[in-house]
């Protein structure tokens, strides 16, 4: 499986990981103290989804496009929050899906001036286009590496409070044991971090056997959530994605469990899938 970045910006996994990552910045902004973001997988920052590979896939209609079309009254706190920034990127008087952000965009808007931000990207390309439109703030760095070396070599912060997302591409049939690698690598020299990892729901073994895993490694504190937008025997494509969550924030699961139904009622009209939210390791 290929998941690059801006052939699915938008569509409703990015969705889900960008309203859950949004929550989890919230959250550390509600201590006066700096925190550090790292991303290990960040792509190109903003995407055009009018352009090129968005509109030929078009997956951001049954996504950030569903969601736009209802007022932000009707929305809960959290997704109205996540559409304004939406449309903030763009700017007044432009279509919101003409600069839809990624990951390093949205931690961007939304950190105070003391938080800093490390943006790993191995394509050139990528790294450039962040470069151009984050590169220039105070305290965000842009490492042209593979992100799993970047986690090695980034942790632990100076600031010693944090997320790190990993969100691969899962190009290769062992991403899984590399995410667990570099996770016990992290965890080890971190273990008081939020690290949370975006997988794809494509066939049941790999998540079952990364769970598996991820209970012989020691590491605590595991919460799994996931969104589908397709019955779990579907064989075709994308038919729904996970995030994995170490350390999450306290309440973070009860608040999830009531907002994630309401966000696939949104996107999902004919209800196919589900929402869940999983303890997979307690304290």
């Amino acid at each position: 499986m290929n998941y690059r970045h801006a052939f699915h910006a938008g569509n409703f996994a990015d969705v889900l990981k960008h309203v859950v990552l949004m929550m989890l910045v919230e959250h550390l902004k509600k201590k006066p103290a700096p925190f550090f973001y790292l991303d290990t997988h960040a792509g190109g920052g903003t995407y055009d989804l009018s352009l090129g590979e968005s509109q030929r896939s078009g997956e951001y209609k049954n996504g950030i496009g569903r969601l736009l079309e209802f007022p932000e009254a009707a929305l809960a706190p959290e997704l109205a929050d996540y559409v304004r920034l939406v449309k903030a990127c763009a700017g007044p008087g432009r279509s919101a899906i003409t600069a839809y952000p990624g990951s390093p965009t949205i931690v961007a808007k939304m950190r105070r001036l003391t938080d800093r931000m490390v943006l790993a990207e191995t394509h050139a390309r990528e790294a450039q286009a962040l470069r151009s439109s984050l590169g220039w703030q105070k305290l965000v760095s842009i490492v042209a590496s593979d992100g799993y070396a970047a986690l090695k070599a980034q942790l632990p912060p100076r600031e010693n409070r944090g997320l790190v997302l990993i969100d691969p591409p899962f190009e290769t049939d062992n991403e899984f044991d590399r995410i667990l690698g570099a996770l016990e690598t992290g965890h080890e020299r971190w273990p008081t971090g939020t690290y949370c990892i975006w997988y794809p729901l494509t066939e049941r073994a790999a998540p079952l056997r990364f769970r598996r895993n991820l209970e012989g490694s020691g590491i605590r504190k595991v919460l799994d959530v996931t969104m589908s937008v397709m019955p779990d025997d579907s064989a075709v494509g994308l038919r729904g994605s996970g995030l994995v969550i170490v350390n999450p924030p306290w309440l973070l699961d009860e608040r999830l469990a009531e907002l994630l139904p309401d966000l696939h009622r949104l996107l999902v009209p004919d209800g196919a899938g589900g929402t869940s939210v999983d303890w997979w390791i307690g304290e």
